[in-house]
């Protein structure tokens, strides 16, 4: 017998919750002169492998101490645990602290998103365990440095203390390799670093590199909500040496992304009594980070902000996020920043691909709105004014979490009470 649609979500959470548990290990180990951390999962088929082996290696870096617990790894695919509605037995200790933040976690996402997360799971814990910052141990931050828009404002912003004593003390940053470049495409990743080593060598910070298959192993099936939890996860190899990890906010807080208005929130539940995360930026627009950025040019420079381009380590300057990002530089007075090698031309604009109307959306939330704030005129406003005459200027639909499916049984159900004859 089937399940009637009635009650889905409620059936679909029944039947999740008798699925077997899914079981992680942690192991540290040191290969080929790197320090590599590992998460094996057991239990949950992928991708026809009932086994899975995370990892995360440093190049050239040994010497890393093993965090006390195991919750930032954790962390990191959990989202995807959840996904598949099962239960997650730890085999390592989790911090007191941390086990709560990942039920909170669990909680909003399927609050927030009910169709992605049939039910909030269990995390199982081998152990519970105090674990804060021994005395001494010191608590500067690493950061997130992908040298996109987001992450090189909240890297400079704190390097320069331009947030003064609220300011954290960045020691070191790191790039990660698995994310926007395959791990199999090393000379792609290679430009893309040396992209982002002047900055680094500008602000007198090392820049090191982890190389994971975590989002490409389960974790990126989470995405873009796992995005700051594998972040995360990369920089709490090096938590060790430093108490916060620090990432860039991708949109400013009240701005409706990826069916949330507030990410930063679930951002600062991966923290733990062990390991800080910190989301910066939330309270800026993307134009707003360009005009903080523009007194260093060293800065605007490094900007890579391209993922459509064959090559990521140079800025295409024709997808979406490029011209996204080029009126943000028009809306702060720079319309042809030295990141782009072509300056900007009304064709980016004319021929910009709008396959949806959240790609439209974008273009009110992300450049449409602060070009208007700013009182920015010209040819290429008026043509952006003109392909967004027709889209309203923000969706509002009582219940847009909602699949698609569930949409179309809705109508379905009120044709049906409108053909019903009365009486």
């Amino acid at each position: 017998m089937g399940v009637c649609s009635l009650g889905r979500f409620s059936s679909l959470a029944t039947v999740t919750a008798m699925l077997k548990p899914i079981h992680a290990w942690f192991e540290a180990t040191v290969e080929d002169g790197a320090e590599v951390r590992r998460l094996i999962l057991e239990g949950a088929p992928w991708r026809r492998q009932k086994r899975l082996d995370i990892w995360w290696r440093v190049p050239g870096v040994t010497g890393l101490p093993v965090p006390p617990v195991v919750d930032s790894l954790i962390a990191g695919h959990v989202l995807w645990a959840a996904r598949l509605g099962r239960d997650l037995v730890v085999h390592g200790p989790l911090s007191s602290g941390g086990m709560y933040n990942l039920g909170q976690l669990l909680e909003m996402r399927r609050r927030w998103s009910p169709a992605r997360y049939p039910r909030v799971i269990s995390l199982l814990p081998e152990s519970i365990v105090s674990a804060p910052r021994p005395e001494g141990v010191s608590n500067r931050a690493v950061a997130a440095c992908s040298g996109g828009l987001d992450s090189t404002f909240t890297v400079v912003r704190h390097a320069r203390r331009l947030a003064g004593d609220a300011s954290h003390d960045i020691a070191a940053l790191v790039i990660v390799h698995g994310f926007d470049v395959r791990i199999d495409q090393p000379e792609l990743f290679a430009g893309m670093r040396r992209r982002t080593e002047p900055l680094a060598a500008w602000l007198g910070l090392p820049l090191y590199t982890v190389v994971t298959n975590s989002k490409e192993m389960a974790g990126g099936w989470a995405w873009p909500h796992s995005a700051i939890p594998l972040t995360a996860a990369a920089l709490s190899i090096f938590s060790g040496f430093y108490g916060v990890g620090l990432v860039s906010a991708g949109a400013p807080h009240g701005v409706p992304r990826f069916g949330v208005s507030h990410p930063g929130i679930c951002d600062a539940l991966l923290t733990n009594d062990w390991f800080t995360v910190v989301s910066d930026g939330g309270g800026f627009g993307r134009s707003d980070k360009v005009e903080t950025l523009l007194p260093f040019p060293q800065a605007v420079k490094a900007i890579k902000t391209c993922w459509e381009g064959k090559d990521p380590a140079r800025n295409c300057g024709r997808c979406q996020k490029c011209v996204v990002t080029r009126l943000n530089f028009l809306a702060a007075g720079m319309p042809d920043p030295p990141c782009f090698d072509t300056p900007l031309e009304l064709a980016h604009v004319t021929g910009l691909p709008l396959p949806s109307m959240t790609a439209a959306q974008d273009l009110f939330r992300m450049c449409w709105n602060e070009l208007a704030s700013r009182g920015v005129e010209g040819p290429i406003v008026d043509v952006l004014r003109r392909r967004l005459s027709r889209v309203p200027p923000d969706r509002s639909l009582p219940a847009w979490w909602l699949t698609r499916r569930e949409r179309r049984l809705k109508r379905r159900q009120a044709s049906r009470e409108q053909r019903r004859p009365e009486g």
